[in-house]
């Protein structure tokens, strides 16, 4: 891996209104930024990425805060290796939580289960439900491919299950379709 080139930001607030801190942790996250130490946070040099940094150092300053921004690049493949990681690393944890996600509204669907008791079969409304909140993690996939950077290997794992999750379900909802018609003729 040769030299890669990176953009980084500092950036010091103002402790009131704390929202504000929050809010840029927020937006730094959803960039898909990697704290790389203390208060610099940094995401691979592309045009994107310096106009976002760009334009959360003009939002810091209008607030008050003050921001540091540069371009740098790593000073051995090393270290170049050890900042990719660290994006893999992170983004690997946010797939898994959207895999476990979507495992448990399939498996807490299908089971029926409510409160440790067993429940009846899933309704078509809560199936209808459950298949709202996958597609919802449909879409939040989407949006972690787009600041995976380096292409972390849980991606394939993650959109893997929220299809299988999907597919479970949709099935489960044709089935109970079926199973009314049927009903339905022998009444």
């Amino acid at each position: 891996m040769g030299s890669s080139s990176w953009v980084l930001l500092s950036s010091r607030l103002p402790r009131e209104p704390s929202r504000l801190r929050l809010a840029v942790w927020r937006r730094l996250k959803r960039l898909g930024a990697v704290l790389l130490h203390d208060a610099v946070w940094v995401l691979p040099a592309d045009a994107q990425t310096r106009e976002a940094f760009e334009w959360l150092a003009e939002e810091i300053e209008e607030r008050g805060g003050t921001v540091w921004m540069w371009e740098a690049e790593s000073l051995s493949p090393e270290q170049d290796g050890q900042v990719v990681e660290l994006f893999r690393r992170e983004a690997d944890a946010r797939y898994g939580e959207l895999g476990n996600s979507a495992r448990a509204i399939r498996d807490a669907t299908l089971r029926g289960r409510r409160r440790g008791a067993r429940a009846p079969a899933p309704t078509p409304a809560l199936l209808a439900q459950a298949l709202r909140q996958l597609r919802g993690l449909e879409r939040a996939l989407r949006l972690e491919r787009r600041r995976d950077y380096f292409r972390a290997a849980g991606r394939a794992a993650a959109a893997a299950e929220v299809s299988a999750a999907i597919a479970d379900l949709q099935a489960r909802r044709t089935s109970l379709r079926d199973e009314g018609a049927a009903r339905a003729l022998g009444d």
